[in-house]
């Protein structure tokens, strides 16, 4: 009898896409789990919750203690979605419905999609979500919602091409900016008009933020003083001269850049080294912190797209990474972060982009 850790279905991509890929029974198992766990944890009133607040340095201020979060719920919806969930119909139908409805209801008349001080961060991966549930279900709701959490990613976009946490800020940060570009990206595959000279001044501010020849970019340790120098590849937190780098930041840039429509690109290159080379070090400095989630929540796109052998190694190395870090009950921890339910929407995406559901995780 064939071992069961080892037998593997093969998933072709939705579109009739020219690739199939094995998604083996170990990870089919471990999304299940994290979307039963997500599903036992999800609001009557649709949402999820997490710790609200922000980073300092490595470490989480909290603002507002385990409340409904539309951040969090944006991405617990693509847990879903990721995994051949629809609206309406099947096991998680109706769990899908209430995510969607709570994420209307948090959607003010000017398009800012927020709930208990949340940011642009949230209303980044509320607007994808949406974007993705539109393209699925068509809700004129939905589209009315849409159209405006677009537009207020377009209208707050600065001067210098990228976004800030709050809406309208003259600052930007490539930390924010990817999230907003893929927001735009999945709007735009869904039918709904982003406008070009949107897209052109964010890569602009995305090329601009990759370290200049010469320049070198500080990366802090983790628990530590020590400052690592990078003098290729790396993209940095915001355009001056000084500021950091990381693995993260870096994952972020070429994610950027590929949802812009970008796929030949110099800095593409530079920016995969990087972080094929930076991996597993970033993995052990930042297990269970919201960085390790964040990062990899790109990195897997990245490496995805990048395809080839760069991404047969990453995507056995994370799997690896995620399984044996999943707890009984399906979730997955994050002390040092929103918490929880956030920690295993995550990480049910990163198992779950190769069976091809979303167009925004196909190649």
């Amino acid at each position: 009898m064939q071992d069961k850790k080892k037998r593997q279905r093969v998933v072709k991509p939705v579109g009739g896409g020219a690739r199939e890929h094995e998604i083996s029974a170990d990870v089919e198992a471990a999304t299940r789990r994290g979307l039963a766990y997500l599903a036992r944890n999800q609001s009557k009133d649709g949402f999820w919750t997490g710790d609200v607040g922000f980073k300092v340095n490595a470490s989480y201020r909290i603002t507002h203690e385990n409340s409904a979060h539309p951040g969090i719920t944006g991405l617990a919806l693509m847990a879903f979605l990721a995994c051949g969930e629809v609206p309406g119909k099947g096991r998680y139908g109706a769990a899908v419905d209430r995510a969607v409805d709570y994420l209307l209801r948090c959607t003010e008349e000017n398009g800012f999609i927020w709930n208990n001080g949340t940011r642009m961060y949230s209303h980044a991966f509320a607007t994808l979500a949406l974007a993705e549930v539109y393209g699925m279900s068509t809700r004129k709701d939905v589209r009315t919602a849409l159209e405006r959490s677009v537009n207020l990613i377009a209208d707050s976009q600065n001067s210098e091409g990228g976004w800030r946490y709050k809406p309208f800020a003259q600052e930007s940060d490539m930390s924010i900016t990817v999230c907003q570009v893929m927001a735009l990206r999945a709007a735009r595959n869904s039918g709904i008009h982003v406008p070009r000279n949107v897209i052109d001044d964010a890569v602009k501010y995305v090329r601009l933020s990759a370290r200049a020849l010469g320049e070198q970019s500080h990366w802090r340790r983790f628990r530590s003083r020590r400052y690592g120098l990078f003098n290729t590849g790396v993209f940095k937190y915001q355009m001056r001269p000084d500021a950091r780098a990381s693995f993260a930041l870096t994952a972020a840039g070429v994610t950027t850049l590929y949802g812009a429509g970008i796929y030949q690109d110099p800095l593409l290159e530079r920016g995969l080294n990087f972080m094929s080379a930076h991996f597993q070090e970033y993995n052990d400095n930042f297990q269970q912190h919201y960085f390790f989630y964040y990062g990899n929540y790109y990195a897997v796109q990245a490496f995805y797209i990048a395809g080839g052998n760069r991404w047969a190694h990453y995507r056995r190395k994370i799997t690896a990474f995620l399984l044996s870090g999943q707890s009984s009950e399906g979730s997955w921890t994050c002390p040092t972060g929103p918490g929880k339910n956030f920690a295993t929407s995550v990480s049910v995406l990163i198992l779950g982009i190769p069976f091809q559901y979303l167009p925004i995780f196909q190649r």
